[in-house]
């Protein structure tokens, strides 16, 4: 009787899983270019949830009612992708489309209605990610190009107890130019965190400086801190 019991239970789960498997397995994309397979949430036969679909193009992310809708990843056959808010199945609110012009990645940041660009978010030209330790600083772009310098100073003249001094940076060749210290031929969007100790502006003690920093527009920059 145990054993009856212990069996039926067993073929009862089993049949259980394989009725959610093939709920999934028969759940519907109901937009056509992505529409040949699916894996993910359903709810009545209908993608609903985080999942994955493919078909001529590619989506990663939310689903209401076999459609994208939420946050997610879209890509075209092309190659092109756009990353952001979907309502409907069409791009709707926040999201960057990235492609390919004239063989060169770019990239529209921006607010969209119905699969339409309405409004184009510039973002900023750097980020001060980070700053410790670092009395002021100064950002500008020099001109066009591809570097970006970072000079030291401390009361009005280059400050000359800087040591110990380290670069983490996304891309680019070191170079030294003078006192200054910096990297060329970089790709943007460039990210930099500059590590270093100084003296303060007093000469009494020795401290440990960190400065990081983001820069999306393209030019030659120089950065200078002041300790």
């Amino acid at each position: 009787m145990k054993t009856k019991y212990v069996l039926t239970a067993f073929l009862s789960m089993t049949f259980m899983i394989n009725f959610s498997y093939a709920q999934v397995g028969n759940c519907k994309v109901l937009k056509p270019e992505i529409a040949l397979s699916y894996s993910g949430d359903c709810k009545k036969g209908l993608a609903d949830g985080k999942g994955a679909a493919e078909g001529k193009d590619k989506y990663v992310g939310k689903f209401k009612d076999g459609l994208p809708h939420g946050n997610g990843t879209y890509q075209y056959a092309n190659g092109d992708v756009y990353e952001g808010d979907f309502k409907n199945g069409m791009k709707n609110g926040t999201g960057k489309f990235t492609f390919k012009y004239m063989g060169k990645d770019s990239t529209y940041l921006g607010n969209w209605k119905e699969d339409k660009l309405v409004k184009k978010i510039v973002p900023p030209a750097y980020t001060i990610t980070q700053s410790f330790n670092v009395q002021r600083y100064n950002v500008r772009k020099v001109k066009s190009g591809n570097r970006i310098m970072f000079a030291f100073m401390q009361n009005g003249k280059t400050n000359l107890s800087v040591s110990s001094l380290s670069f983490a940076e996304s891309d680019g060749s070191s170079i030294s130019l003078g006192q200054e210290r910096g990297f060329d031929n970089i790709r943007f969007p460039f990210t930099c965190k500059v590590t270093y100790n100084s003296l303060n502006s007093f000469q009494s003690a020795t401290f440990q400086n960190i400065f990081e920093i983001q820069i999306t527009e393209p030019g030659q920059w120089l950065i200078t801190l002041y300790n």
